[in-house]
């Protein structure tokens, strides 16, 4: 029985729109990814853009006008169809972008934001998978994780994770209902 639903955010739950950056700003969004702590993303956009460049304030006015979420309501139908199901978001990301997230779905009815700056554990490693499992105390069985990354699917299907490889007009809800039924 699952007992923890796990997205992943972009290109899960969120996308990235059409729009143009700048040579610096496509630059430092090249470095959101797979980051084991926000020191570090710092350090090596600092080297990249420039010691002089607002590094924290350039990301989030990044993540703010470059992605959009998805599928809206996704937590709401999910709470409302498997009340005693968590929500939990899991992204490989800098923790900068919890201002989007905070802003563009409702936070209430997640049960954790996990990301690889803030816990030091960066997917498709099993050590981050595995980080959930013990903070909610559940067996390999009981996650479901979604992500649109063949290698994030892997690592979480090492460990016997029930996992959905996302495609780009899927339906969430629905795909869930499939494994959950």
């Amino acid at each position: 029985m699952i007992k923890i639903i796990a997205f992943d955010l972009i290109g899960v739950l969120a996308a990235e729109k059409q729009i143009e950056l700048t040579q610096d700003e496509d630059k430092l969004e090249r470095l959101f990814g797979p980051n084991k702590s926000d020191e570090e993303f710092l350090e090596i956009a600092q080297n990249k853009i420039g010691k002089d460049k607002p590094i924290l304030e350039m990301s989030e006015d990044i993540v703010s006008k470059l992605y959009r979420v998805r599928q809206e309501n996704v937590f709401e139908i999910l709470k409302k169809t498997y009340p005693e199901i968590k929500i939990v978001i899991a992204t490989n990301h800098i923790s900068f972008v919890k201002k989007f997230i905070k802003s563009s779905f409702n936070t209430e009815l997640l049960d954790d934001i996990i990301i690889s700056a803030e816990i030091g554990k960066i997917k498709p490693n099993v050590d981050f998978y595995q980080h959930i499992l013990d903070k909610f105390k559940i067996k390999k069985e009981e996650l479901l994780f979604l992500d649109d990354n063949k290698d994030n699917i892997e690592g979480a299907a090492l460990l016997g994770i029930n996992t959905i490889k996302v495609e780009r007009e899927m339906d969430l809800v629905e795909e869930i209902k499939k494994i959950i039924k």
